[in-house]
C-alpha cells in the first residue's frame, strides 16, 4: 500500500489505481503474468466489491486473485464465497517489523553480534551519516554502481529498476533516506518512507562489502533517526531468499505481518482441491499453497467425466542454473476410475505438450512406487541415481514426495 513502492515496481507489476463507490482498488500483473489485485481499502459492503472485482477480472479473462488480505478478509471471502477460494498466507510474504527503539539501542546479549560490527566499524573508520538530498544522490548511484559490479546484478534487474525510479523521483514521492561516510567514501545508503503515523518503512539498503560492518552501521544510525518520530520500523519481506531471511530475523522482529493471498476457483478446480486430499491426504493448507504459489491452469492436464474431474496432472516449470526442466506433479485419479488407462492418458498430452513448446530440457518426476515406476517406463522415462532437489524457482512450496527418505527421480531428456 506504499505509493513509493507502487510507483518505483512499475515497471514489474504494471499496477493500475482507480476508485469505486468509494473504494481504492489497485491492479496489478505479478511475476507470472496473472492478473491480480491488492487488498481493497474503503467502508462499504465487502461482497460488493468484490463482485466488481471478479466482473473486471473475468472481462480480461482470468480469475479473481487477491495479494495482501488481512484476516478480517480472509473471513469475509471465506463466509460469503464458501470452498470457492483458495487462500494461503506465504512466509516470503511476511512483513518483518522491528520496534525502532530495539534496533537504534540494540539492547542486551542477543544483539552482541550487532554491537560486534559496529564496534569494529567505528573503530577502523571516521564516519559520518548524511540526509540524502540533491547535493549527494550522485554517491548514492555511485555507490549503488559499485554494489552491482560486487554482487553480479545487472541494470536491467527489477529491483535496480525501482532503485532508479526513487532516486530520480526522490523528492516527489516524499522518500527520506540516509547515506553512510566512512573515510569520506561513500560506505552504505538507506531509502525509505511514511507507511501511517507510527510506522517508517526502509526500501532500500545498499552498502559496500569492502566496508565491514557497513550494514549493520547504517542499519543501526538509521534506526536512532527513525525512532525519534517513529515507534515501528517496517522493513518488508523475505522474498523467500535464505541468506536475507536470516539476516532480517538476526534482528529479531517485534511482528512479522502476515499478508494472504486467495484465488477463486473455477468448479473443475474446485473438483481438483477435493481430489488432491482425497488422493495424497494432505491438508488443505498444503493444497492451498500449491493453487496460490504454484498452479498454472495452463499446464495443468486433466480428464473429465460428465462435468467432474476425475483425474489430473500438473507440468511444473523448475529451474537448475541455467536449465529448465517440467516437472510431473501430483498426478491423481478418482479411485472410482483407476486402472482405466486415464493416467496415461494424461502423462502421454504431457509429454507431447513439452516436446512441442520446446522449453525444457527433460521432464522429471518422482515415481511414488514400484508400479508407477514400471508405468513412467513404458513413456521412456528412466530410473536415475540423482536425489531430487529443491529447484531455485520454489524457495518456500515444497515439491518433494513429503517422504523422509531421499526422493530418487527418473527422467525423459530431450536434449
Amino acid at each position: 500500500m506504499s505509493l513509493a513502492n507502487i510507483y518505483c515496481w512499475q515497471d514489474s507489476y504494471h499496477s493500475q489505481i482507480a476508485t469505486w463507490h468509494g473504494w481504492l482498488i489497485i491492479r496489478f500483473t505479478t511475476d507470472r503474468g496473472d492478473i491480480a489485485y491488492m487488498q481493497p481499502m474503503g467502508n462499504g459492503e465487502r461482497s460488493e466489491v468484490i463482485q466488481c472485482l471478479i466482473a473486471d477480472a473475468a472481462s480480461l479473462g482470468a480469475p479473481l486473485r487477491l495479494f495482501g488480505l488481512d484476516s478480517s478478509w480472509v473471513k469475509s471471502i471465506n463466509d460469503l464465497y464458501t470452498d470457492q477460494f483458495t487462500v494461503y498466507a506465504s512466509p516470503s510474504n511476511a512483513d518483518y517489523i522491528y520496534l525502532a527503539d530495539d534496533l537504534a539501542t540494540l539492547p542486551g546479549r542477543k544483539y552482541q553480534p550487532k554491537r560486534n560490527h559496529i564496534n569494529r566499524f567505528t573503530q577502523r573508520y571516521n564516519y559520518r551519516l548524511e540526509r540524502i538530498s540533491e547535493s549527494n544522490l550522485e554517491d548514492c548511484r555511485q555507490l549503488n554502481t559499485l554494489w552491482c559490479n560486487q554482487k553480479g546484478v545487472k541494470s536491467s534487474d527489477p529491483e535496480q529498476k525501482a532503485l532508479q525510479r526513487a532516486l530520480g523521483e526522490f523528492r516527489a514521492l516524499n522518500l527520506r533516506g540516509w547515506i553512510l561516510y566512512a573515510d569520506n567514501t561513500p560506505a552504505a545508503f538507506a531509502i525509505g518512507s511514511q507507511i501511517n503515523h507510527d510506522t517508517f518503512c526502509i526500501h532500500i539498503e545498499k552498502s559496500d562489502i569492502n566496508f565491514d560492518g557497513a550494514s549493520a552501521m547504517i542499519n543501526n544510525l538509521v534506526a536512532v533517526e527513525i525512532s525519534k518520530e517513529y515507534k515501528y520500523i517496517n522493513r518488508e519481506d523475505d522474498l523467500g531468499i535464505a541468506g536475507l531471511r536470516r539476516a532480517k530475523q538476526s534482528y529479531y522482529p517485534t511482528i512479522m505481518l502476515t499478508k494472504h493471498s486467495a484465488l477463486m476457483l473455477t468448479e473443475g478446480e474446485q473438483n481438483m482441491r477435493h481430489l488432491w486430499q482425497e488422493c495424497f491426504g494432505d491438508d488443505i493448507t498444503t493444497i492451498d499453497h500449491f493453487f496460490i504459489s504454484v498452479y498454472n491452469p495452463k499446464l495443468c492436464f486433466t480428464h473429465s467425466i460428465n462435468g467432474t474431474v476425475v483425474a489430473m496432472l500438473h507440468l511444473v516449470p523448475v529451474r537448475y542454473g541455467n536449465s529448465q526442466h517440467g516437472y510431473i506433479y501430483a498426478v491423481a485419479t478418482d479411485r472410482a476410475f483407476r486402472r482405466q488407462g486415464i493416467a496415461s492418458q494424461l502423462i502421454q498430452r504431457a509429454i507431447e505438450y513439452a516436446k512441442e513448446c520446446g522449453e525444457y530440457k527433460s521432464l522429471i518426476l518422482i515415481p511414488a512406487d514400484e508400479a508407477a515406476q514400471r508405468l513412467y517406463s513404458r513413456f521412456g522415462f528412466e530410473m536415475r541415481d540423482s536425489i531430487f532437489v529443491q529447484p531455485e524457482n520454489y524457495p518456500d512450496y515444497d515439491l518433494g514426495s513429503g517422504n523422509s527418505t531421499p526422493d530418487f527421480v527418473m527422467t525423459l531428456n530431450f536434449l
